[in-house]
């Protein structure tokens, strides 16, 4: 399967080239008005359940209870689903270059499904410019890392949450 290629029901998407497939279809080569993070949950042959969610108004930086609460929702969904996985697409304006916030999102997700035993199959931008992977350690760079002519941005989050007093 390619980018181009059809998606077909019941099909697993296998490969880099059947998830990306997937993703262009969600965004549908819209210009993006604002944030959205779209999901959808992939079984444990990793085809897609029959729903795909929009998160709309997505704050610019990861918000720890909702991404949590993404968790969790996730988790409760695909309980009895061993081997279960999401795909996440986050949509906004603007530059087709990942952003730091972006690069937190990534890690906030990751993080999250990860809380609650769950993988995340491949978290793409989506911009007017075309959909794009961010590779799976771009989320959370090593320490070491070396400087290069692209500088890897270590996520903001978590941050600590202020907590209200009683």
């Amino acid at each position: 399967m390619t980018a181009s290629s059809e998606i077909i029901p019941d099909q697993p998407l296998v490969d880099d080239a059947a998830l990306l497939a997937f993703a262009n279809l969600l965004h549908g080569g819209i210009r993006p008005r604002r944030r959205t993070l779209w999901f959808a949950l992939l079984d444990g042959a990793r085809r897609p359940l029959p729903m795909v969610v929009p998160v709309d108004l997505v704050p610019d930086e990861p918000d720890v209870l909702l991404t949590s609460n993404l968790g969790r929702a996730w988790h409760e969904i695909l309980r009895g689903e061993p081997g279960a996985s999401v795909l996440l697409v986050l949509e906004r304006p603007g530059s087709p270059y990942a952003s730091p916030e972006d690069h937190a999102w990534h890690a906030a997700l990751r993080s999250a499904a990860a809380e609650h035993g769950l993988t995340v199959a491949a978290f793409f931008l989506a911009t007017a410019d075309g959909v794009a992977a961010l590779a799976p350690d771009a989320a959370s760079p090593p320490d070491d890392a070396p400087a290069g002519p692209e500088p890897r941005i270590r996520p903001r989050w978590p941050r600590a949450v202020p907590t209200r007093r009683r």
